[in-house]
């Protein structure tokens, strides 16, 4: 009972996918740009195993990704480096694995070899009850059921699950409308939940989704935002 625009891209993504799986093609060259962006640990090891299928039917796949799961699965590897932009172009390694990471240049082999690690700071603390908070209560739309979060203001707060268990949904069709309306930029309604708390301690709302950024030169996150 779900138009195919109200799907998360990891639900089109396995749709689409389920599509070439049935078909039955042969012979035929799939290029996949990262198609693991954006999608939860799970879902990776699910989309791998569509990929093999397909594969081991007689098809050709060519995937660009950084994800390392994908990486250490594939057939055939291709390094391109060393490094970004002036830095790169040029063909570092090929092959399996092992091949880059017997590769001095490659930054990819590095990183299969060992991890990288990064200097960590404190975690800030964050309590609920004596600092101020967004609250959704009663979120029911697509595959949210009648859920109700909190949402710290003053600190980084990142959404994450499965595809399909109602991120998007959550932020984009009831948090964002509903706080956009009580700022008075749009009249749209927001998705159906019972009431938004603490708003007035926020001054205004920006939403940046995955629209693009403009079409000029001189556009950048700044003049996105209205800065």
């Amino acid at each position: 009972d779900r138009g195919a625009p109200t799907l998360s891209g990891g639900e089109d993504q396995r749709i689409r996918l389920a599509a070439q799986l049935g078909s039955n093609l042969q012979g035929v060259c799939y290029v996949l740009d990262e198609p693991t962006i954006g999608l939860h640990a799970r879902d990776n090891q699910m989309l791998l195993g569509a990929l093999h299928t397909l594969s081991d039917k007689g098809n050709t796949l060519v995937v660009v990704e950084h994800d390392e799961d994908t990486i250490r699965r594939a057939d055939h590897i291709i390094d391109i480096g060393p490094s970004a932009g002036r830095r790169g172009g040029r063909l570092i390694a090929q092959g399996d694995v092992a091949a880059l990471t017997q590769a001095s240049d490659s930054q990819t082999g590095r990183y299969l070899l060992h991890a990288m690690r990064h200097p960590l700071q404190a975690r800030r603390v964050v309590a609920l009850q004596e600092q101020p908070k967004l609250t959704v209560q009663g979120a029911h739309m697509h595959n949210l059921q009648g859920m109700d979060v909190d949402m710290p203001l003053h600190r980084l707060v990142a959404i994450t699950g499965v595809s399909g268990s109602g991120k998007s949904t959550l932020i984009q069709d009831i948090l964002a409308p509903a706080l956009m309306r009580h700022f008075g930029r749009s009249t749209a309604a927001p998705g159906k939940h019972d009431r938004l708390l603490g708003a007035d301690h926020l001054s205004d709302v920006v939403f940046v989704d995955q629209s693009p950024i403009g079409k000029t030169a001189r556009s950048n996150p700044v003049s996105y935002v209205g800065a």
